[in-house]
Parts: C-alpha cells; structure tokens; sequence
C-alpha cells in the first residue's frame, strides 16, 4: 500500500469535527474551501501553506475581503439566485468575485498568510453565500476546529 488510504482517511477525518458541528448546530461549518485545506493537511503536512498561522489567516484575509467585497458591490445578491445575463445585478457579483480573489491574494501576500484555498473561501463570501458577519466568525470556527482536529490526529508515516 502507497499511503493513498491512510492519507485519504486522514483528510476525511480532518472535516469530521466540523461535519458533526454543521449537524449539531444546523450552522455552515462545512463549505466548499475546507475540502481544499484538509487535503493540504493531509497531503502536504510541512508545507508552508499548511501551517496553522497560513491556514487561518489566508481564510481570515479572504472572509474580510469578501465581505468587503460583497457589501460594497453586491449587498443582498446570492449567485444562486437567477438573474439575467448582461443585468447589473449578474455584472454586480461577477465584479464582487473579482475583486474579492484580487484583495485576498494580495492580503495574503502582504501579510505572509498564504493559503490558496482561502480564494475559494472568499468567493463562497462575495457570491452571497455566506456573506454576513456572523456566517464569517462561523467560516473561521470551522477554521479553527478543522486545525484542532489536524492537531489530534496522529502523523502519517512519510
């Protein structure tokens, strides 16, 4: 066996303390980014994405800017709502992604906080789908549990 399994089982593992919190509370503690951030976890556990400070503070640097983002451009619109090609609203989301992507990848740049998928997290904000405060102290909890849990689990043999 390659370690493909153990490896696997431990990213799956990783998303199991925010999966029971999502089902305890009824609140978003799984979302699409952290799929991403648990595989770095478990694939790439020395890389310099992978450390706790980058993990947190690229998805933080992303849930700020796309709150900014999408309460500056789009207040009130949710890409999954339909809306008309060519409409302002359809051109008013396509610009909050935009520069919500443009923001966190300079954000985390400057600040040293590089995490890649933190752009899927601030894309999740600034399309509406979880783009109030309240969801963002949640994307981060879910953050920080998904780190805890990384940090109870055993290491993987290389």
């Amino acid at each position: 066996m390659d370690g493909s399994v153990e490896v696997g089982a431990r990213a799956g593992a990783l998303l199991a303390a925010t999966g029971v919190a999502a089902v305890l509370t009824g609140s978003p503690f799984l979302f699409p980014s952290l799929g991403p951030s648990a595989y770095l976890l478990a694939t790439a556990p020395e890389a310099r994405a992978s450390r706790p400070r980058n993990v947190l503070g690229g998805h933080a640097v992303g849930v700020v800017a796309g709150l900014l983002a999408t309460h500056l451009i789009s207040p009130g619109l949710v890409v999954i709502e339909p809306l008309p090609p060519l409409s302002p609203a359809m051109l008013r989301l396509g610009a909050s992604a935009i520069v919500s992507v443009a923001l966190t990848t300079g954000g985390m740049l400057a600040t040293g906080y590089e995490h890649a998928p933190a752009c899927a997290t601030t894309l999740i904000v600034a399309l509406g789908l979880l783009s109030t405060p309240a969801e963002g102290t949640i994307v981060l909890a879910a953050v920080l549990l998904l780190l805890g849990t990384e940090s109870l689990l055993p290491a993987t043999r290389a």
